[in-house]
């Protein structure tokens, strides 16, 4: 008899969770709050993965919302999400699950600036008719793998009428492998930089670029701004330190 008992309530209470993760359920048969069990007839339920949905600042991620339709519930279901996080939108901008569908899917897009942390949306569900169905989906914002450059540590010297090659450097985090565009600040007049667009290929370490210096080149110590545009997400920036000496 206990054995018979013991299971009864594990089972209600496997039932419960399970309700749980579907929220409230909406429709002409919902009173507003989920039953003991099961589905009353003409409800609906929307479900959402269970464990938290991870996105990174400046990416998109697709998700589903699903639906669990009761007996006698056939009907269409506008989505709509309210506290969502700043920075980050969802297209499309009205999605339904229509008569006989099961589900929606929708893409979540984070700015470069959205913030980081655990959230949770909530989604709400409104039928043609009847009241709407909620369910909180969670979603995690990860900061956005990116990368940073690196110039020689001293300043690099050259003399007028003479060149001289420098490397530069990129760190790239775990998942960042793309090209990376070079640009360079103000030069000292009468030097010229060689590749005029230098570009780090995806997957390479560093790339060099030559300075050359006029007989007439300008004389003293600069800083030179390097800007590394991806083709995706946010620019970095270091400072190249220059010597330009006078020529033997």
């Amino acid at each position: 008899m206990m054995k018979s008992t013991f299971a009864t309530l594990a089972a209600i209470a496997l039932t419960a969770l399970a309700g749980c993760t579907q929220g409230t359920p909406g429709g002409p048969g919902s009173t507003g709050k989920a039953p003991a069990y099961g589905q009353t007839e003409d409800t609906f339920n929307l479900t959402v993965p269970m464990l938290s949905s991870s996105l990174q600042q400046g990416a998109q991620a697709d998700a589903t919302v699903g639906i669990k339709r009761a007996k006698n519930f056939d009907e269409d279901v506008t989505l709509k999400f309210s506290d969502v996080p700043k920075g980050v939108t969802i297209e499309p901008g009205n999605p339904a699950i229509k008569h006989g569908e099961t589900d929606a899917k929708i893409v979540f897009k984070a700015g470069d600036e959205a913030p980081l942390g655990d959230f949770q949306i909530k989604v709400t569900g409104h039928p043609t008719k009847g009241g709407d169905a909620t369910v909180e989906f969670k979603l995690t914002i990860a900061a956005k793998d990116t990368f940073t450059l690196s110039t020689p540590r001293l300043s690099t010297s050259v003399k007028q009428g003479t060149a001289q090659t420098v490397s530069i450097g990129i760190s790239r985090d775990k998942t960042f492998d793309q090209d990376v565009a070079l640009k360079f600040g103000d030069l000292p007049t009468g030097v010229t930089l060689e590749p005029a667009a230098p570009v780090i290929k995806a997957g390479a370490a560093e790339t060099q670029i030559t300075l050359t210096a006029a007989d007439d080149a300008a004389l003293g110590d600069f800083t030179i701004k390097v800007t590394g545009h991806p083709a995706e997400g946010a620019d970095a920036a270091n400072e190249l330190k220059l010597t330009v000496a006078a020529k033997e």
